[in-house]
């Protein structure tokens, strides 16, 4: 049984407490929150929050549901604002509200999808919930700050990356396990687990989806391809490259101060073995995640290795 069919009738839980939450009416605001998270995406931050959920008592399954809802929002909320920072026009093949609605209705969007992420889980009587809640919008929204000083820099160190790339994506797919155990009461032992797996694959995911961005397909990404270097977001293929190879360091500086196209970079990046190398970076990630899977329950490892498994495929 695959993780979505274990999963399925937890996943129209929340999927209604999601609809209940931002259906459409005549506010043009809850139109479009509607509109996105009918559009889909992976939903994986609410998988693992109902995966972890299983490690808990039953007692605990509303909570659990209305955890897993919020994530989904706060991640909505998320991709509508760095759709302004990125100024994209397309998001998972469709215009993005930024483009279709403009500037002013895209940042009500998300901030909308942000306080019914908040309200969702407001009742939940466990104080550090609200804590680690609280740090990880705030870590997320200093890490949407910083991408605005770190377009089309050209001396982005990898540690400036890892720390992008942990706030990007990793943080809230690490809060997702994290909130679930706090709402279901796991001990910490287990809870840091979780969280250790959790972090590996934050980090494992984002860095294929920054590798998919060359060698993807732009019709299953659901953006052009590029995107990131046409943005001047130097991701780690670029990076490996630049502290590699002294001539693409300087063309990259030079693109940088919009000298060259970014075609010539393209091109290079394409070329080198920079792809394989992040690719690499990625496995260990995924290696890691699976080794901290061990003595969790076996009915919920097999399906956190599953996923770590299938995340490695992704290219295959």
């Amino acid at each position: 049984m695959s993780v979505n069919e274990f999963l399925a009738q937890d996943f129209q839980i929340v999927q209604q407490i999601i609809e209940d939450e931002i259906s459409p009416d005549t506010v043009p605001v809850k139109q479009k929150s509607f509109e996105l998270f009918q559009n889909g995406g992976k939903k994986i931050r609410p998988t693992f929050t109902l995966l972890v959920g299983k490690l808990g008592e039953e007692f605990y399954q509303q909570d659990i549901y209305r955890v897993a809802a919020s994530l989904e929002l706060i991640h909505m909320a998320t991709l509508v604002h760095d759709d302004i920072i990125d100024d994209s026009k397309l998001r998972r093949g469709r215009e993005t509200v930024y483009y279709e609605r403009g500037y002013h209705q895209a940042v009500f969007t998300g901030n909308y999808l942000l306080s019914a992420a908040l309200k969702l889980v407001s009742h939940i009587e466990v104080p550090k919930f609200h804590t680690v809640y609280a740090e990880t919008i705030q870590t997320i929204v200093k890490g949407e700050l910083s991408q605005f000083d770190q377009q089309f820099y050209a001396a982005i160190t990898l540690d400036e990356y890892y720390e992008k790339t942990y706030r990007k994506t990793a943080l809230l797919i690490e809060t997702s396990v994290v909130l679930g155990a706090l709402a279901v009461h796991l001990s910490d032992a287990l809870t840091k687990k979780l969280k250790t797996y959790a972090y590996h694959i934050g980090m494992s995911f984002q860095i294929i989806d920054d590798c998919l961005d060359f060698i993807g397909d732009a019709e299953l990404l659901g953006k052009p391809k590029y995107s990131d270097m046409r943005n001047g977001h130097y991701t780690l293929p670029a990076i490996l490259l630049r502290n590699q190879d002294a001539e693409f360091k300087e063309m990259l500086e030079r693109y940088s101060n919009k000298e060259v196209a970014v075609d010539a970079l393209i091109d290079k990046i394409l070329e080198s073995d920079s792809i394989d190398q992040a690719l690499a970076k990625s496995a260990y990630h995924i290696d890691e995640a699976v080794k901290a899977t061990e003595g969790i329950s076996e009915e919920i490892h097999f399906y956190l290795v599953d996923i770590a498994d299938k995340l490695q495929k992704r290219l295959s």
